[in-house]
């Protein structure tokens, strides 16, 4: 059966059996069903965390919010956004750190903001979890459960007056909490002058105030280690002059930082930081030590360390999130380590460094031989059955690095780096990270990363993915559709064209734009063979052919071109403006009668300093046109461009002035505007042709986000404004109201198109399939939003069968909804029909 957006129908098959699924928006803020990532697929948010069950049913969470679920072992997924409301009373969506899949029903996730949520059903739905971080907005880095009931969580300290960081523990799903203080210190470290009799160095016992907790692992229900960040809490200390005497006055070190290291063993934690004399470094970095030489930090003494693995219960391997540190903690019984700085003093523990890229003056590099392991980002380590240790890496976008996995035998002593996708488009031409890895109980590898990359391999076979993503890095200031099925996303350098309703995109982004610097900054897509294009470089481009071939029909090299709009097959409009010098600030309308074969240029706009850029022009009819830009003013035509006059300020004395960012004319006397003005944003319309303005932005403001950057509207009550970081406000009544959808996706939220332009009086918006995306920010994905249930075809049908007595007595009649309606019926890609009933048939197939 073929669906289109106009409800056309080919029914297929006598005896058919049809199959749906309902979905349900769920509460707590965890909803699957409005938002569609149309580009990239199957989802665009980053993931940072995997974790699975079994050898089917997995979890991933990530970037703005987003959980995602599989039930085929990584193959297929269905994601959303997880929004709550926050401390302030905003209802937010933050970053997911960690995941832990307990039973076949619960999981917990953790986040940023004292995020914290958890499902009950496998992850069909999840809720709110309270938890003693939140209050304070503070952040969860991890979590690990020992059963569906008794866990822990762990993240930055929690503004307690010891700053010592805590682990706070639930014996009861997260109803209430208990926690658990940090071991007492183990061991000293060194601080002050190296060679100052009156002010000599001292020893000061190792701290963990201010460490960050980023992760919990347990070995067993006995037995966990954690590990974390350094302390940022700088040792006090007698301040010399140059001549090395006191000067009554105090100054900081920060030789103690010690990155978190500790122990949790039937209910006793111990302290195993990383002090650089357990690493083997006096701190003397200098062959020339002056009398205010002091000791130094190294660098694995004061790294982040999230990146983690029990290799058994007296050895755990950690990987620096920054500097390519790895170093193998050993915490046996006999395990000690001679503090270098306290003769005769040995500490708790044996430490090893396995890789250090800088070591200090005079130390040899670990490993001895180039080249140095390279680990950019991991955050966690995992081990198969066999002992061998993976870790995936973030890469390095500004050198276009992809992420890696490194893999080690022999516990982190030796690294080998592996291309974790399979090398063809998309991951051949951009670099996607692989920060989030796991194994399922059959040897299945899954790798995920940025936007939504997904990999995976089984032991002994090649790299897979099903993850589409074209173009790899985009941006977009304009999306129209000519019909319901063709559309074009233009921004930056990037053309980017839909044939089938967004179903799948095609590339065809200019290189020569993008060489040169050029930006498209608008375009107008008024029917299939015809498109026009503002560009920065002062030219508008025509194309017949969906962007495939440009060529400029007209040229001012003095000006941005910043919009363009055309209506029917011959007219034409623009607006540029004039940046510098300052005295020849202006803005300059551009109209051509003839489909862009001839030009005339209107002048008028003030010109100097104080002149209004024009960045945006709606031609709702042949001759009635509005223009709009910086300095709180909107000009009008009704004579097709010929003349302009200025129409009444909306808000006449009130400063700062608005710049508009967005103009909607729903028909020649009905237009909406969106526009910012920090500290000010507003949505205005007019229903008089701009004689008199209304303020509809009411309670949008109140709703959080930033600026508002674009609007579309269904009809004089219902529709849409977007604003950067995902947001989307909605209003039914004309903006006496808003709410708010959030996307499963950080992009700067700038333009929006529905799907097709325009559609007959009787269609409902929630009929309506939205397109949504903006600028380039680290590649912008092309969001569709709308209730599936709604938005596409959907039927049902009766079925009467042919029999041995009646041959041609079959029929179908197909009863469906959503989408647009009148529909129309085809079976076997014949005739289209406005019946719903097909009869007169024998038994068999029809396609």
């Amino acid at each position: 059966m073929n669906k289109s957006c106009l409800g056309k129908l080919r029914y297929s098959f006598l005896l058919i059996v049809l199959s749906f699924s309902v979905v349900i928006v769920q509460a707590q803020g965890y909803n699957t069903t409005n938002w569609k990532f149309s580009n990239p697929k199957q989802f665009g948010f980053s993931i940072f965390d995997v974790d699975y069950f079994d050898n089917n049913n997995v979890i991933a969470v990530g970037s703005d919010g987003g959980i995602a679920k599989s039930t085929d072992g990584g193959t297929n997924w269905t994601y959303g956004p997880f929004t709550y409301i926050n401390q302030t009373g905003f209802q937010v969506k933050n970053t997911f750190n960690d995941v832990h899949y307990i039973t076949a029903t619960t999981a917990y996730a953790v986040g940023n903001g004292g995020l914290m949520a958890k499902t009950t059903d496998g992850g069909a739905t999840w809720s709110f979890v309270a938890n003693p971080l939140f209050p304070n907005n503070k952040n969860i880095n991890t979590v690990w459960f020992l059963d569906a009931n008794k866990g822990y969580i762990g993240g930055q300290w929690n503004n307690s007056t010891d700053s010592l960081p805590k682990i706070y523990v639930t014996l009861n799903g997260g109803s209430t909490w208990d926690s658990i203080a940090p071991p007492p210190s183990n061991g000293v470290t060194r601080v002050g002058y190296i060679n100052n009799v009156n002010a000599p160095s001292f020893l000061v016992p190792v701290e963990s105030k201010i460490k960050e907790i980023m992760t919990i692992q347990f070995l067993n229900n006995n037995l966990a280690y954690i590990c974390g960040s350094a302390t940022n809490v700088n040792v006090r200390h007698n301040a010399v002059n140059s001549a090395c005497a006191l000067t009554g006055s105090t100054t900081t070190t920060n030789a103690n930082a010690a990155p978190m290291l500790w122990k949790f063993e039937n209910g006793v934690m111990t302290d195993y930081s990383l002090t650089k004399e357990r690493l083997g470094y006096d701190g003397v970095t200098t062959a020339n030590v002056l009398c205010n030489t002091r000791y130094a930090t190294i660098t694995p003494q004061v790294q982040t360390y999230k990146a983690m693995n029990i290799i058994n219960d007296t050895t755990v391997v950690l990987i620096s999130f920054n500097n390519n540190v790895v170093v193998k903690v050993n915490t046996g019984k006999n395990d000690s380590t001679l503090n270098i700085n306290a003769p005769g003093v040995y500490e708790k523990g044996k430490y090893e460094l396995l890789n250090f890229t800088n070591p200090p003056l005079g130390q040899p590099s670990i490993p001895p031989v180039n080249p140095i392991y390279g680990f950019s980002n991991p955050l966690n380590i995992i081990k198969t059955a066999s002992g061998k240790l993976y870790t995936g890496t973030a890469g390095n976008a500004f050198f276009a690095e992809p992420g890696l996995l490194y893999t080690s035998v022999d516990t982190g002593r030796s690294w080998i780096p592996e291309t974790p996708y399979p090398q063809v488009a998309p991951f051949n031409q951009g670099p996607f990270t692989a920060e989030a890895i796991d194994f399922a109980p059959n040897g299945k590898l899954l790798v995920m990363g940025s936007n939504g990359a997904v990999g995976d391999s089984v032991p002994g076979s090649t790299w897979q993915s099903n993850y589409i993503s074209i173009p790899v890095g985009s941006g977009y200031s304009k999306i129209e559709f000519a019909d319901c099925n063709n559309g074009i996303a233009a921004g930056g350098s990037s053309i980017t064209v839909t044939e089938d309703g967004g179903a799948t995109w095609i590339n065809k982004a200019r290189i020569d734009f993008g060489n040169s610097g050029y930006s498209i900054n608008g375009m107008t897509y008024p029917s299939l063979d015809k498109t026009y294009f503002a560009v920065s470089n002062g030219q508008i481009y025509f194309s017949p052919d969906k962007g495939t071939t440009l060529d400029p029909v007209y040229t001012d090299f003095s000006v941005r071109m910043y919009d363009v709009d055309a209506v029917g097959n011959d007219s034409v409009w623009a607006v540029g403006y004039i940046t510098s010098p300052s005295a020849s600030r202006t803005s300059k309308i551009y109209r051509s009668t003839d489909g862009g074969q001839n030009w005339s240029t209107y002048s008028g706009i003030p010109v100097g300093v104080n002149g209004q850029y024009l960045s945006d022009i709606e031609f709702p009819t042949h001759l009635i046109g509005y223009a709009a830009g910086t300095r709180d003013t909107i000009w009008k035509t009704t004579d097709g461009g010929v003349t302009w006059n200025k129409l009444p300020l909306p808000f006449p004395g009130v400063t700062p002035q608005i710049s508009y960012t967005d103009m909607f004319a729903l028909d020649a006397n009905t237009i909406f505007l969106t526009g910012n003005g920090f500290p000010r944003k507003v949505v205005i319309k007019t229903t008089d042709g701009g004689a008199t303005w209304t303020d509809i932005s009411n309670n949008i403001t109140t709703l959080g986000g930033g600026n508002l950057n674009g609007i579309v509207m269904h009809d004089v009550d219902n529709g849409y404004v977007v604003s950067p970081g995902g947001y989307l406000f909605k209003t039914n009544d004309g903006g006496a109201n808003w709410t708010l959808d959030l996307a499963p996706i950080g992009t700067i939220f700038t333009s929006m198109a529905f799907a097709p332009k325009k559609v007959p009086a009787a269609i409902s918006m929630a009929n309506r399939k939205l397109f949504v995306s903006g600028d380039n920010l680290s590649g912008a994905p092309m969001m569709q939003y709308g209730n599936p249930a709604n938005i596409n075809v959907n039927a049902t049908e009766t079925i009467t069968n042919a029999s041995c007595t009646s041959p041609n007595g079959g029929a179908i009649a197909v009863n469906a909804s959503g989408a647009m309606a009148p529909y129309m019926y085809s079976i076997n890609g014949g005739t289209f029909q406005s019946s719903n009933v097909f009869t007169g048939l024998t038994q068999g197939q029809r396609q």
